[in-house]
């Protein structure tokens, strides 16, 4: 035997209503979704082009007996390698970049040669790890401070200079003749031929300092 089952009309219609509306509300979410998608990947490759612009730290022109000094600290070279190598594909590729970076920038303090190891070559290294740590806590936000991480490329180019100003410095000084008695002042107090000089202040930015994409733009 054969039952039917006959629905009231107004039944099939809110449920056929129910329907229409579930799959607008579907398509709807989907399509939000796809823009936010396109809206993020194109805010990537604006902040991608803009570092890759920045993103260059060419050979300094040392004198000779300086080129020596920062060849032979191993540290610094190795260093100074790795940021010339620029990446050329995403975003994600700088950040590898730049958690390499900090890693290796960490080291340099522990590994100052002998004849650079004055207060001020140990502010000017102090200061590149500063801002080398915060180029990696900027470029691995979710929204990425385009104008922000760009300036402290910027500034980390004239970080690496003033270090080799340094070594500059202190290869130019080694040749100066020391007064008399000078030296053994030197030999008695244990001073090296510098003056001190203070060392500021340097705080690696927190989260909560970061501004938004908007604030920035």
């Amino acid at each position: 035997m054969n039952i039917k089952v006959f629905l009231p009309m107004k039944w099939i219609f809110s449920y056929t209503l129910f329907v229409f509306f579930l799959f607008s509300a579907c398509k709807e979410d989907t399509t939000v979704h796809d823009i936010d998608i396109q809206k993020a990947k194109k805010e990537k490759e604006l902040v991608f082009n803009a570092i890759n612009k920045a993103w260059n730290f060419p050979s300094r022109n040392l004198t000779p007996e300086a080129q020596i000094i920062a060849t032979n600290w191993n540290e610094w070279r190795l260093f100074i390698n790795e940021l010339q190598q620029k990446p050329q594909s995403t975003i994600s590729a700088f950040k590898l970049k730049t958690k390499s970076l900090v890693q290796k920038v960490e080291v340099l303090q522990k590994t100052i040669p002998a004849k650079l190891n004055t207060p001020q070559v140990k502010t000017r290294l102090t200061a590149l790890v500063t801002k080398m740590k915060a180029l990696n806590m900027f470029l691995n936000v979710d929204r990425i401070p385009e104008k922000r991480v760009v300036q402290i490329v910027t500034d980390l180019n004239l970080e690496v200079n003033a270090v080799n100003d340094q070594i500059e410095k202190m290869v130019r000084r080694s040749h100066i003749p020391l007064e008399e008695g000078e030296a053994e002042l030197i030999k008695k107090t244990g001073a090296a031929k510098e003056d001190p000089t203070p060392k500021p202040e340097m705080k690696t930015p927190a989260p909560g300092e970061i501004k938004s994409f908007e604030e920035i733009k």
